[in-house]
This record gives C-alpha cells, sequence and structure tokens, in this order.
C-alpha cells in the first residue's frame, strides 16, 4: 500500500515561533508518501519565510499564501490543493507524532473503505502555558475493556462517547477520503467561527458511510501555548452557531443506529458546557466595544440561562450525573453572574 497517499493540510497565521516544529514533524513521519501543504492566511509576521525555507529543503512542502479569511477558508483552500488520496487538516501550533501516518496505512490495510467513514486516533493534551499541569492523554478507556494500541471499528453512535473523551470534535486526529470530500463538496463553513470542526465532522458522517475506525494510540498532539483558551473567545455569532450546532448533534445521534439514552444525555450535557463557554465569553466581552451594551448583554444572560431549553436540558444532565452539582445548582438560580464567580474562583486555583 505504498503507492497511498496522504495530504496534510496545516492553515497558519502569525505562527512564526512553532509553525516549523509543526512541519518537521510531518517531514519525519516514517511513511514517506505525503504532501505538506501549508496555507498561511495574510500573516504579518515572518511565518511565509520560515515555510518557505522549510518547502526549499524539502520538496513534499508548499506554501501558499492568501489574504487573511479565517482558518475554515484555509482548510477549504488546502482542500482543493490537495492531491492525496486521504487528507488530514493539522494546527500549525500542534505537533504530530512521527508514527501517525504509518498507523493510518497499517489501519487501512485491516479495513475496508465500506467498513469506515474515517480513521481517527487518540490524542496529548499538552499544557505549555503552565508546566504544573501534566499532559493528558485521550484514549478508549480500559476500565471499559479497550486495550491501548489496538484498533476498534466503532458505531456511529459512539461518537457521543469520543465526543465525551473531547476527542471527537476535533479535525486534526482524523483522516478522510479526499476523495469523497471532492465528489461529494464537502467544505468547511466559512461562516461558523464556532464549532467548526463538529459541523465538519457531521457534515462528512452524514455523506459518508461505515463505521468509525479507531486507533487506540494518543498520536496527535493538542498543545495549549497560552492560558486564554479560544473556547472562551467571544465570536458574535458563537452563541448561535454552538446552539445551533449541538442541537443538530443530538438529532444526528439519536438516528443512529443502537443509540442509547445515555449516548444522548452524553451530547445533552457537552452542549450544557459549550453554551455556558459562550455565556461567559460574552459576559467576559461586557466592557468590550465588540458587545451592544451592558444593559444588552445582562439582558441575553438571562433569556438564555433562564430559557426552558437550557434549564430542562440541565435538570436533564444533573439527574444522569452527567456534570457536577456546583455547576447545576449555581446555573438553576437563572442567574450567571453566580456561576461565573464560582467559575472565576476555580480557574484560579486550576
Amino acid at each position: 500500500m505504498n503507492d497511498i497517499k496522504f495530504s496534510v493540510v496545516i492553515p497558519t497565521y502569525n505562527a512564526q515561533n512553532y509553525i516549523e516544529e509543526c512541519i518537521k514533524a510531518c517531514t519525519w513521519q516514517t511513511y514517506g508518501n505525503f504532501e505538506v501543504i501549508v496555507v498561511d492566511d495574510g500573516s504579518t509576521d515572518e511565518t511565509v519565510a520560515v515555510c518557505e525555507r522549510l518547502a526549499y529543503m524539502d520538496n513534499r512542502i508548499r506554501v501558499i499564501s492568501k489574504e487573511n479569511e479565517g482558518v475554515s477558508s484555509s482548510r477549504n483552500r488546502g482542500i482543493n490543493e490537495a492531491t492525496g488520496d486521504y487528507i488530514l487538516f493539522f494546527d500549525a501550533d500542534d505537533i504530530p507524532e512521527n508514527t501517525l501516518l504509518e498507523e493510518y496505512l497499517n489501519a487501512m490495510q485491516e479495513w475496508t473503505q465500506k467498513d469506515v467513514s474515517f480513521l481517527m486516533t487518540g490524542m496529548f493534551f499538552d499544557n505549555y502555558a503552565n508546566h504544573s499541569v501534566t499532559t493528558k492523554t485521550k484514549t478508549l478507556e480500559p476500565i471499559h475493556g479497550y486495550i491501548e494500541g489496538e484498533r476498534y471499528l466503532l458505531s456511529r453512535a459512539s461518537a457521543s462517547m469520543l465526543a465525551w473523551l473531547k476527542i471527537f470534535n476535533f479535525v486534526t486526529n482524523k483522516c478522510y477520503s479526499l476523495q469523497a470530500i471532492k465528489e461529494l463538496g464537502i467544505y468547511y463553513d466559512a461562516d461558523v467561527d464556532i464549532a467548526e470542526d463538529l459541523k465538519f465532522n457531521l457534515d462528512y458522517l452524514d455523506a459518508v458511510d461505515g463505521n468509525i475506525g479507531f486507533i487506540n494510540k494518543p498520536l496527535y498532539h493538542y498543545i495549549r501555548r497560552t492560558r486564554c483558551g479560544l473556547s472562551l473567545a467571544y465570536h458574535e455569532s458563537g452563541l448561535e452557531d454552538t446552539k445551533s450546532i449541538y442541537a443538530r448533534f443530538i438529532n444526528w445521534e439519536m438516528q443512529q443506529e443502537g443509540v442509547t439514552e445515555d449516548n444522548v444525555l452524553i451530547i445533552k450535557a457537552i452542549f450544557v458546557t459549550d453554551w455556558t463557554n459562550r455565556l461567559t465569553a460574552l459576559y467576559s466581552s461586557r466592557n468590550s466595544s465588540c458587545v451592544e451594551s451592558k444593559k444588552a448583554v445582562k439582558a441575553t444572560l438571562k433569556k438564555e440561562i433562564g430559557s426552558r431549553e437550557f434549564q430542562h436540558m440541565l435538570k436533564e444532565t444533573y439527574k444522569a450525573k452527567k456534570i457536577s452539582g456546583l455547576r447545576y445548582y449555581c446555573l438553576r438560580t437563572g442567574v450567571f453572574e453566580i456561576f461565573y464567580f464560582v467559575r472565576s474562583i476555580y480557574q484560579m486555583f486550576k
């Protein structure tokens, strides 16, 4: 199977301090039939110069420059430029293990394309911003009978379990059929700033048959380089995007063969967490020029946290022991400021 070619797409923007590490990790892969397509999204630092220097030394690397339009636009450009059989999407500040492509290839020898929609792996979560926080690994848990290093063909209903492990929503730990993406027109939604990876995965699974092929090893390093998490950054459409995409995820999960009530409750619990993340981002931005006014923010918070949908889902997930009692009682009050205060105290000791 050495004729199989992988396309690795790396969108980048002002990544001069870490893009080289990511690209070199690609070139050190134990399987060599691949191309690396770096799509620069209008960087204003030396990112392009770094990438072009690396491309000069390795003809498998291509550098494409475009105007600043966002990560989804850059990934879509990468799709259009890719020439491989399979496609992977890495983030410029992350690092793949050097056996990643070989592991995907070995899994392909075990399963046919009819068996599998996409392949995925476990992940490392490295915290460079706080070295007192140890690296976490996310794989299928031994307590449920899974063995590290083995490969498993998981049902689509398992998406909820993988989301609970925090590894389903990413695109960076997955390998997709490039032919299917191009023939079926599966692209990233450039109008979505939050949960765009999850939306892409659902779009792909809606269009492509097969279950989920899982390599039970952590083979991709997601690296947190700053204390400010993107999940709490304010985006104007972030709240509505989150609600829309998670509502779709719940409905999608309910339609899968073998789905259980617990599967659905897991996604609802994640939805509650991401919903409150969006409200936290809004509240944190109440003094900035990106929101209308403090009064408007307060009204939105009251409306969202007091809505029948939010409170019902909150009660459901607490009853199912999917969220903590502290989070539940803070949000149950309907006063977001209480939750925000308690969360701030918790973050100080995290």
